[in-house]
């Protein structure tokens, strides 16, 4: 569907993920999921979220632990992904997903997946970097404090982590939609 049909949808599941590295293919897994759930048919409401730790079955790099804050004996005692794979797949239904970056948390999400014997997500997705290049036209920079800074989000939530990072994508998103929406009624 395209991204104008997208944006006129009401509820969306605002997502972000923590993980040990930058690559699945390299045996970098989930140590954290936050997944807020957005109705925005009048004014913005947060109605549900899930949030979630998640025990990696490998070690957490120190270098990565130092960007995120979750070290190894924050998740020891975590559920595995197995463990919360069917809770999650329920939670996000078949939702839009709204992502930061979404390549990269999908290809975590759907190896988890795979992991677990399930099919990939088959969800609708919007990747706020791709809306910020239609709404940023000629800027170059589409990172999430960059986006924040052009909309003036405050961005002193818990950076890095899953649940904070989700928070301030899901004002940039609302920010964004509300003028891509605002662009599409002017050129009709």
């Amino acid at each position: 569907m395209e991204l104008s049909k997208l944006l006129e949808k009401q509820v969306f599941c605002v997502l972000d993920t923590e993980t040990t590295g930058l690559s699945p293919r390299n045996g970098d897994r989930i140590v954290e999921i936050a997944i807020y759930k957005i109705d925005l048919s009048n004014g913005y409401k947060l109605f549900d979220k899930y949030v979630k730790l998640i025990n990696p079955e490998r070690y957490i790099p120190l270098s990565v632990s130092k960007i995120h804050g979750i070290y190894d004996y924050h998740v020891e005692k975590a559920p595995k992904f197995y463990e919360i794979c069917e809770s999650f797949l329920e939670f996000i239904g078949s939702d839009i997903l709204v992502i930061q970056n979404a390549p990269f948390d999908l290809s975590f999400l759907n190896n988890e997946l795979r992991l677990c014997s399930h099919l990939s997500l088959e969800n609708e997705i919007i990747d706020t970097i791709s809306m910020s290049w239609k709404v940023f036209k000629g800027h170059t920079k589409h990172n999430l404090d960059t986006i924040c800074q052009r909309l003036n989000i405050n961005t002193e939530v818990q950076r890095h982590r899953a649940e904070g990072d989700v928070i301030i994508t899901a004002e940039a998103f609302i920010k964004m939609r509300d003028i891509l929406i605002t662009k599409m009624k002017h050129s009709d």
